[in-house]
Parts: structure tokens; C-alpha cells; sequence
């Protein structure tokens, strides 16, 4: 997991906007540039629906896929979400062919739903 306070609410609003964004690109363009230049494929996985309750839909990003290929090959799940200027990362990522299973899915959901009660309950929103 990972926390960061921004210096406002306004440089958080902006974070997730360009979250979005590159997730978008990453969509679009089946994969993404690495720090080395190098274009790593992404599979685009299901994400389950879950009764979890996170933060609103502008303020959220859950990220599913399966990324790079042969000794490279790893399955990321992520939910990214901020409140003003405080933002949660989840990240989970497993090695090789296995992937995620439905109920591990969801049991990181409700992980992530107690990060959501946190960071609501500490953001100021200036």
C-alpha cells in the first residue's frame, strides 16, 4: 500500500485526473512505455463487482490486468483513491500464469474499503 498527502486538494484532483489519463492511453494502446523505453503488453482483466464501499467514482481507479510476457508475465490489481488532498494505493501484484481469483478479488476490495474509511475520515479537503 501506499499513502501521499498532496500540497492541496487541487494537486489530488490533478493527480487522478492524470491517473486516469495514462490508464485510458494503457487501454487504448494495449500496453504500456517502461522507465527503459521498452512497450510492455497489457491484457486487460474482469473486475468484479463488489459491495465494498470506496470512495466516489471521479476519485477512483481500480486497475486489472496482465502485464508483459513469458519470465516477465505478472498479474496487477490496484485501487487507487483519493479524497482532497490524500491519496491510497493498493497494490497487488502475483508472478507468473496464475492469476487472481474472484474471491481474493474481492477480499482486496474490502481491504481497500478500510483504506476508503481512512482517508475520509482524515482528508481536510483544503
Amino acid at each position: 500500500t501506499e499513502t501521499v498527502r498532496y500540497r492541496s486538494k487541487a494537486a489530488g484532483e490533478a493527480a487522478i485526473k492524470e491517473l486516469k489519463e495514462k490508464w485510458r492511453d494503457c487501454n487504448r494502446n494495449g500496453g504500456g512505455t517502461e522507465k527503459s523505453g521498452t512497450f510492455v503488453k497489457y491484457s486487460f482483466q474482469e473486475i468484479p463487482v463488489s459491495s465494498a464501499e470506496l470512495v466516489s467514482e471521479e476519485s477512483l481507479l481500480v486497475a486489472h490486468a496482465v502485464i508483459g510476457e513469458g519470465d516477465s508475465l505478472r498479474t496487477l490489481f490496484a485501487i487507487y483513491q483519493f479524497n482532497g488532498e490524500l491519496f491510497t494505493g493498493l497494490y497487488v501484484v502475483r508472478e507468473g500464469k496464475t492469476q487472481f481469483t474472484k474471491a481474493e478479488l474481492l477480499r482486496w476490495f474490502d481491504v481497500a474499503s478500510e483504506l476508503a474509511t481512512r482517508l475520509k475520515s482524515n482528508a481536510t479537503g483544503a
